[in-house]
């Protein structure tokens, strides 16, 4: 009777072993998915972001540009003003 405890032990002892050892490798194995899901998805939003900076480059050129085409406006419509009203004595 006792030699049937003593195995039921051993055997209950070594299956406790093997759920704990067959947990963290699995656990290691999800984490490593994770990893590698979460690397892709950061790298999607590296690319975006990146694509964004760009087009928002070329948005800032464009309203430079857009800047200096109205204050040359501005200056010309000014010179035009001045000269049809402002006309001292002529």
């Amino acid at each position: 009777m006792i030699v049937f405890q003593v195995l039921s032990a051993i055997f209950s002892s070594i299956s406790i072993i093997f759920c704990i050892v067959t947990f963290a490798t699995n656990r290691k194995d999800k984490s490593n998915n994770d990893t590698k899901n979460d690397s892709y998805k950061w790298g999607q939003i590296d690319a975006k972001l990146a694509s964004i900076e760009k087009t928002l480059a070329k948005i800032e050129s464009k309203m430079d540009s857009f800047d200096v085409e109205v204050d040359e406006k501005i200056r010309i419509e000014m010179q035009h003003h001045i000269n049809e009203y402002h006309k001292k004595g002529e």
